[in-house]
C-alpha cells in the first residue's frame, strides 16, 4: 500500500518557521487547490489543504515561498485528531511534504527540491 499524494496549488499566506521543543524546524502552509471542473454556477471551486514541512524543506519554503506562490507538493497524508477550544475532537487530514516543485511565472522555469537533497549535501561535506 502507498500513501502518496501530489498537489499543485497556490500558497495562501506567508510562511512562518517555528522550532519544536526538540529543536526541529517546522512550518505549516495552506495550499489552495482549484478543482478542474465547474460547479453548478459555472465557476471553479477551490479546496484548502494544510501542508506541514519539516527541516530542510521548511527552511527552503521559508526562503522562497510567499503568499500567492504556485507550488507542487508531493507527500503523504497524515490523518489525526485535533481538539477544539470547546473540547471536541475533529478529524484532520494533513499533507506531510516530502518534495517541492516551484513554478516561477516570471522566468517560466521550474525547480524541484526534496528532503533527500539535505541528506546528499550533508554526506558530501
Amino acid at each position: 500500500m502507498y500513501n502518496y499524494l501530489m498537489l499543485i496549488g497556490t500558497v495562501t499566506k506567508d510562511i512562518e518557521l517555528r522550532e519544536t521543543t526538540e529543536g526541529k524546524i517546522v512550518t505549516n502552509l495552506d495550499l489552495a487547490v482549484t478543482r478542474e471542473f465547474k460547479n453548478v454556477e459555472g465557476g471553479y471551486d477551490c479546496d484548502f489543504i494544510r501542508v506541514q514541512l519539516w527541516g530542510f524543506l521548511a527552511e527552503m519554503a521559508n526562503e522562497s515561498l510567499s503568499k500567492g506562490s504556485r507550488v507542487g507538493i508531493k507527500g503523504r497524508i497524515y490523518p489525526h485528531m485535533e481538539q477544539l477550544a470547546s473540547g471536541a475532537f475533529v478529524p484532520i487530514n494533513e499533507l506531510i511534504a516530502e518534495r517541492l516543485l516551484y513554478f516561477d511565472k516570471a522566468t517560466n522555469t521550474e525547480k524541484e527540491i526534496s528532503a533527500e537533497e539535505e541528506i546528499n549535501t550533508e554526506n558530501n561535506n
